[in-house]
């Protein structure tokens, strides 16, 4: 578990999404730090960070290379993953009974990109693109905590309904309870005539830096991401943030809209490589979630 601290130095130099030990710990497991290092352990799966917190110099490769063989000592640990800017060799972990099972190299996608929301001439708010968001009819409104409404369930549902499950979608669905309980999140909604027609979760777990988690909308609603990006960045600079993390984008898609509202990529593009034995080493199973229902 983090120490006091620790989630004190998280909270002050942390603003990659690996480094909101509070959201990711829902899905991939126990977080804890050391060496630099923060990493998640859920049982069997050991997720390792490579991205050093703000004002650190780069973790070095062997430090990484260290704590592996470290976890796979313990024969608990089936699997060892490592996320990361740059590529990891972890060759030395066949030794310990360890294949590598995946790999995915940095694509420009996966970089992390950051909106300015700190009010300074020349940021979003002066531009056009957020002055015509806020004239497209729909009506903003915040709430936190306690929502499990059946509109909101209903949104969700159509939102899965239309993609693909990708792991990562796996895994916010085992997180979207909490997100719609806990009252650390902000849900921003977007109304027109009462209804419900999309909404982003946001949360601020670094001292300058807010996160937005999970968006769903209809899909009949033209401007509604719009709509909903510019009500992030207000309710972002009113809980004290100079910048919004966007997160990775899993299309081209997604990451020309976040570069429309002036997202600039902050968080170098993800490597990412899996290693494992036993059973893990038979299906690719990257958190505890999916693995659990064999997804």
């Amino acid at each position: 578990m983090l120490t006091q601290k620790q989630k004190e130095a998280l909270r002050l130099q942390g603003s990659c999404t690996w480094h909101d030990h509070w959201f990711v710990s829902i899905f991939a497991g126990e977080p804890r730090f050391k060496q630099g290092v923060l990493s998640y352990y859920d049982g069997r799966l050991v997720t390792l960070c490579g991205f050093p917190l703000r004002g650190e110099p780069a973790i070095e490769a062997a430090v990484i290379r260290e704590l592996a063989e470290e976890w796979a000592s313990d024969a608990e640990v089936q699997s060892i993953c490592y996320v990361g800017p740059q590529t990891m060799r972890l060759t030395r972990l066949r030794g310990f009974g360890f294949r590598k099972v995946a790999q995915q190299p940095p694509i420009g996608i996966s970089s992390e990109l950051f909106l300015n929301c700190n009010g300074a001439p020349g940021s979003v708010f002066k531009k056009r693109i957020y002055r015509r968001s806020r004239s497209l009819g729909f009506k903003s409104t915040i709430r936190t905590g306690g929502i499990a409404s059946a509109e909101h369930f209903r949104l969700i549902e159509l939102f899965y309904r239309k993609r693909e499950v990708s792991t990562y979608l796996a895994e916010i669905a085992f997180a979207l309870p909490v997100l719609l309980r806990s009252r650390r999140v902000s849900l921003i909604e977007a109304r027109k005539n009462g209804a419900l027609c999309g909404f982003i979760a946001l949360h601020k777990p670094f001292f300058d830096v807010a996160v937005g988690l999970f968006m769903a909308r209809r899909q009949d609603m033209p401007g509604v991401c719009d709509f909903l990006y510019s009500a992030m960045l207000d309710e972002s600079r009113e809980l004290g943030a100079t910048s919004v993390n966007v997160g990775p984008s899993p299309t081209v898609g997604h990451y020309n809209f976040k570069k429309k509202w002036g997202g600039e990529p902050v968080i170098a593009p993800y490597y990412y490589v899996q290693w494992a034995r036993g059973a893990l080493a038979q299906r690719t199973h990257t958190s505890w979630g999916p693995r659990m229902i064999r997804l």
